[in-house]
């Protein structure tokens, strides 16, 4: 990717008001974790002992705050100790959940569409069924995320129990493996989070995009960073008590929204560039 449109895709971040636009979008993805936390709590508790929540917690404080695992890690283990609660909860919380979320994707999206210099044109009803489809991308990615982070420990201990000598190297070789499925899986969301949420009509699906590339890495430092800042030099505890994990979470969200706005830019600017191409008779490829 050239300097120059990682330049021009800063500067116009910045005219669209991408940091307002970011906390708008942490704002109502904020609002719509409740309601998922009553479906996904719900089915977890279900099947999860309190073991396997902590462990869940443990690698999830690698790549999000401590008091926002905190928070999650508090309200898993006290479904988990009423798990009748739990299908009751899920049932609820299911239509609420549907609602939330497909509402917050529709709040991405007008940010997005602001982007590629766009005004939505899909009717209501056609905005929540894009909605729905960036939620079930989102969804897919956490389940992959959950699910590696559950199982996976338990088949390697299961392979390392008959491995004898070669504890050691599975060891190993579970620990360098499952980093590259995470990324992976995080980057395919995103990409589909690009593609998707703008109002473009006949465009070229593209694995690999420098906006999709540039959100992942963005994302990974800032939350690594960011859970570094609140762990070590932070001092939310001690300023707002019980509020801290409200806060972190929202600014975890906000650091989120920014990358995803900024990925959008590049790929604007990308594709503008490409169509200025086109008109001009060259035929340079749009990714270059």
């Amino acid at each position: 990717m050239r300097r120059e449109i990682l330049v021009q895709a800063g500067k116009r971040f910045l005219a669209d008001n991408g940091t307002m636009l970011a906390s708008a979008v942490a704002y109502s993805a904020f609002f719509a974790i409740p309601s998922v936390l009553l479906v996904v709590v719900g089915l977890f508790t279900l099947i999860a002992s309190p073991d396997t929540i902590t462990s869940l917690m443990h690698h999830f404080r690698q790549v999000m705050p401590q008091q926002a695992t905190d928070l999650l890690g508090s309200s898993l283990k006290r479904l988990d100790s009423h798990p009748a609660q739990g299908v009751v909860i899920t049932a609820v919380g299911f239509l609420l959940a549907l609602w939330s979320t497909t509402g917050a994707m529709t709040t991405y999206m007008t940010a997005i569409n602001l982007a590629y210099e766009r005004k939505d044109r899909r009717s209501f009803v056609r905005r929540r069924l894009v909605a729905l489809k960036l939620v079930a991308i989102a969804g897919a990615a956490f389940v992959l995320v959950a699910v590696l982070l559950i199982f996976g420990p338990q088949v390697e201990k299961l392979i390392a129990s008959h491995a004898d000598g070669a504890r050691g190297v599975i060891n190993w070789l579970w620990w360098i493996a499952q980093w590259p499925i995470l990324v992976g899986g995080l980057f395919v969301a995103f990409s589909g989070l690009l593609y998707f949420g703008p109002d473009i009509e006949r465009r070229e699906w593209r694995w690999v995009t420098p906006g999709a590339v540039t959100t992942t890495v963005l994302w990974l430092a800032t939350s690594g960073l960011f859970a570094v800042y609140t762990a070590k030099f932070g001092s939310y505890n001690k300023t707002w008590g019980a509020l801290s994990a409200v806060i972190v979470m929202l600014t975890w969200l906000w650091l989120a929204g920014v990358a995803l706005l900024l990925g959008a830019e590049i790929d604007a600017e990308v594709e503008r560039r490409s169509l200025q191409s086109s008109h001009s008779g060259r035929s340079n490829p749009p990714y270059s």
